[in-house]
């Protein structure tokens, strides 16, 4: 059982990691698709380290949240390969205009942050968990509405994260192949109510008690989107709402996966406006 998630997991891990050029995977500040946002003169930045626990290794993170009062943050979860704080700009920034703090931090060995690079899905859990329970502790944020949104793996390990009983407010699952290795009913997570059993996808969303949107292209090609959709529509819990957006690919823009073959990573986080629209109406309507 273990060793399919591992393959399965691995796999999607392998052919991602293959895409981005080795300049950004190994090199010290070549991250093409990354940029700092168009307007940080309108926003307050503050640093906030956390450490995992389990490795002992300080990682660092931004939270960047209005000038304003507002009421929610949203912590964003890139999926494999090799991201610093700065991933998913084009999506923080449209949060941040509309009073929606977000908080993002640097891998493994990137960045400000300590230990070294590594692509396990696993440690993305590891490591989202304890960014998590340590923004909760936060004095200043613990009356906040906090989410989490993961794109692709990092969705995977939002789901994970969740199911180890580490309370969020809400749910953002982008472009994320729920099935894990292909086995909707199969066990693979961890059971909420008692850790030291195993449930499966099915069972995880059937019994989701909090706000989730599931929203994917109909041009993915790393997982079949549509019947990914039907399965969790046809569980028919009132907490999950799915949306599927046509001609967009696995990183929510107009067009075909081409990019794998192109080699254009430039562009990748410059998420559709249709996207944009329905993510943050969706957040700010909870």
């Amino acid at each position: 059982m273990k060793n399919n998630r591992v393959y399965f997991i691995t796999k999607i891990i392998i052919l991602i990691i293959s895409l981005i050029p080795a300049s950004t995977l190994y090199g010290q500040k070549s991250y093409d698709f990354e940029k700092e946002i168009e307007h940080p003169e309108n926003y307050n930045f503050r640093e906030i380290n956390f450490v995992d626990l389990e490795d002992n290794i300080t990682l660092s993170g931004t939270l960047i949240f209005p000038k304003i009062e507002y009421s929610k943050i949203v912590i964003i979860v890139p999926g494999s390969g090799k991201d610093t704080r700065n991933s998913h700009y084009v999506l923080a920034e449209e949060l941040l205009k509309n009073s929606i703090a977000v908080y993002r931090f640097d891998d493994r060995g990137v960045g400000k942050s300590g230990g070294t690079v590594n692509f396990s899905v696993d440690q993305i859990i590891q490591d989202l968990y304890y960014a998590l329970d340590n923004i909760k502790k936060t004095d200043t944020l613990a009356k906040k509405q906090i989410g989490v949104l993961g794109h692709s793996l990092g969705g995977i390990a939002t789901i994970d994260v969740y199911q180890k009983s580490l309370n969020m407010d809400f749910i953002v699952l982008m472009s994320t192949p729920v099935e894990k290795y292909g086995r909707f009913n199969h066990l693979q997570f961890l059971s909420k109510s008692n850790p030291k059993i195993k449930t499966s996808a099915k069972t995880v969303f059937e019994n989701l008690n909090i706000p989730l949107l599931f929203i994917s292209g109909t041009n993915d090609s790393f997982f079949d989107s549509e019947k990914t959709i039907s399965l969790l529509t046809e569980i028919n819990n009132k907490n999950i709402s799915t949306e599927i957006l046509q001609g967009q690919n696995h990183f929510l823009r107009k067009g075909t996966d081409n990019w794998k073959k192109t080699k254009e990573y430039n562009n990748l986080y410059q998420i559709d406006n249709q996207t944009l629209d329905r993510i943050v109406s969706w957040i700010k309507k909870i």
